[in-house]
């Protein structure tokens, strides 16, 4: 059957019509596509974001507490499972040797508790490769003994590796519950909590020149050393450093402080 001229146009219409709903559909599928890709979205008023794995490696060595670093795995795992930071995941690895290839597929370092000294004499561990990773672009935390060794120098013992090299380190010996004041910096990057009741075993009263980088400082006297730093964080090269005296990792546990750490030295806050 020959169709009319007005029939025509109207199916011709038509098609018209639906390949530009078509092309459309198409154009807000790209542009959401494009925004997923980039980052945060608004939705209805709600920010959206895509999440962000962030890759860690945990030395496990010679000289390591066991007990600071199952209680970083349990952090991570429960930050993980209880989606305590919904923007980011951890994940994890631990090594006994650290130099520039096992450093290589990872964005953030951390050195736990345990012996400061071997850390320091251990052939194990390639502090060269360590200042290359974080000068690099990438982040180191140190807790406890790891704050020790990244300081420029340990008081009246030996210098340490110069990571934070504008902090030094007091050797105290206050083991058990402490409460640290969070600085205003150290609140707008770590917790919105003024106090925070952490475990010590032994870690550093800190000091500095440069005031801006401290994050939280010990509340009372318990160590000898009121109001010396016990978290600070600062900039090596291109990547970032964080000390950290009391363990955030060890009963009881606070893994949202570690998470932020982390996510700070990572440099995604």
């Amino acid at each position: 059957m020959k169709l009319d001229k007005a029939e025509q146009g109207t199916i011709n219409n038509s098609k018209i019509l639906l390949a530009a709903i078509a092309i459309i559909l198409i154009l807000i599928l790209a542009i959401n596509v494009v925004n997923w890709l980039e980052g945060p979205s608004v939705i209805n008023g709600v920010q959206a974001q895509k999440v962000t794995n962030i890759k860690v490696l945990i030395f496990n060595g010679q000289g390591v507490m066991e007990e600071s670093v199952a209680g970083i795995e349990d952090s991570l795992n429960d930050t993980n499972n209880q989606n305590l930071t919904p923007y980011y995941h951890f994940n994890y690895s631990t090594t006994n040797i650290i130099n520039l290839k096992t450093l290589s597929a990872y964005d953030v370092l951390i050195m736990p508790g345990g012996d400061a000294s071997t850390y320091i004499k251990s052939d194990d561990i390639d502090s060269e490769a360590i200042k290359q990773f974080v000068s690099g672009g990438k982040g180191y935390l140190g807790i406890c003994a790891g704050a020790y060794v990244a300081s420029n120098y340990i008081d009246e013992y030996y210098p340490g590796w110069g990571i934070a090299s504008d902090v030094n380190s007091k050797n105290e010996n206050y083991e058990g519950m402490l409460s640290v004041s969070m600085t205003s910096y150290g609140k707008r990057m770590l917790s919105e909590s003024s106090l925070q009741n952490l475990h010590m075993e032994n870690g550093p009263a800190m000091y500095t020149n440069n005031s801006q980088i401290i994050m939280a400082t010990y509340a009372d006297n318990k160590t000898g050393y009121q109001n010396y730093a016990a978290i600070l964080g600062e900039n090596y090269g291109n990547g970032r450093v964080l000390l950290s005296s009391p363990h955030p990792e060890m009963n009881p546990q606070n893994p949202q402080l570690l998470a932020n750490m982390i996510i700070w030295a990572a440099k995604k806050i």
